[in-house]
């Protein structure tokens, strides 16, 4: 068994361990109060009281840091106390009002249990006061992705194992690839980044310059092709990965000035560098392309 197995099993074991020596110590402790030996309501209620205060303070005063380890801890004693605690109320405590009685009884068990498993009750009423929110976000996104799938195609580049790229208008900072839809959608800007994008580097001094890029300040030479309308400028390939581990970047544009949008797509796989210098074209060393472009060399 691996190093990080054993933390994780002590991480859960010792806990319950833990819990289990604070649970029989409670209730040895309640049952030597009572000279009977049964535990009596109020026995139960202190030792209630004890788990919820404990797990309160911990949530408290760590700001919620030590709350997954403290819960384990107190499970074992909270579902006894909670537990006898409900059924004494339950069946010791009787109002004259049968109406009153179920529900002074509904109440009460209610705020034992939520009480009992706090915090974690507290999420789901907000994630349920939150649904209609959600469901209007969810909404949202849906309509903003139709609408981006509906804007014009700037490059179709799926036969070299790349995307469908889509922008909607001309200057827009972002082009959308809608081959891969977002699993986990963020709001960027008040924009829903619901499909991948790459940004628009029209406005930037400066380009090809990403962190790790072994080429940066050389002049080196790009392959500059012409595929159905679009230009695709691709970087030579990086010693090694860099940022977001890109071998390097395919730039697209309409045409080659300084008024141009230039949008980077980066590479991930060597092999579609392959397929798309089998595309006629010619090289442009860095220098010309940063002249070209209205870049700072």
């Amino acid at each position: 068994m691996t190093f990080e197995n054993n933390i994780f099993l002590s991480f859960i074991f010792v806990p319950i361990a833990i819990g289990i020596f604070v649970s029989v110590l409670l209730l040895i402790a309640l049952s030597n109060k009572n000279k009977t030996g049964n535990l009596s309501m109020r026995s139960y209620v202190i030792g209630y009281g004890v788990c919820v205060a404990i797990n309160v303070s911990v949530l408290i005063i760590t700001m919620g840091f030590l709350l997954l380890p403290c819960y384990i801890i107190m499970f074992g004693p909270l579902m006894i106390f909670s537990f006898m605690l409900n059924k004494k109320l339950i069946i010791d405590k009787r109002l004259r009002n049968p109406f009153i009685n179920l529900i002074y009884k509904i109440i009460v068990t209610l705020l034992i249990w939520f009480m009992a498993f706090f915090p974690f009750p507290l999420f789901g009423i907000t994630k349920i006061a939150n649904l209609p929110a959600e469901i209007a976000k969810n909404r949202e996104i849906l309509q903003f992705q139709e609408e981006i799938s509906n804007f014009e195609t700037y490059a179709d580049l799926t036969p070299f194992g790349l995307g469908v790229y889509k922008l909607r208008e001309k200057g827009d900072r972002l082009l959308w690839d809608v081959t891969k839809p977002k699993d986990y959608v963020i709001n960027d800007d008040g924009i829903y980044m619901v499909y991948g994008n790459h940004y628009n580097r029209r406005d930037e001094e400066t380009w090809d310059n990403s962190w790790g890029n072994s080429n940066m300040g050389k002049d080196v030479l790009y392959d500059v092709l012409f595929y159905e309308g679009t230009y695709i400028i691709i970087t030579p390939l990086w010693e090694k990965p860099g940022t977001l581990n890109y071998w390097g970047y395919i730039y697209l544009c309409k045409d080659i000035n300084k008024d141009a949008d230039l949008f980077d797509v980066g590479i991930l796989d060597p092999q579609v560098v392959e397929k798309l210098r089998e595309l006629p074209g010619e090289k442009f060393s860095r220098k010309k392309l940063a002249e070209k472009l209205g870049k700072t060399f």
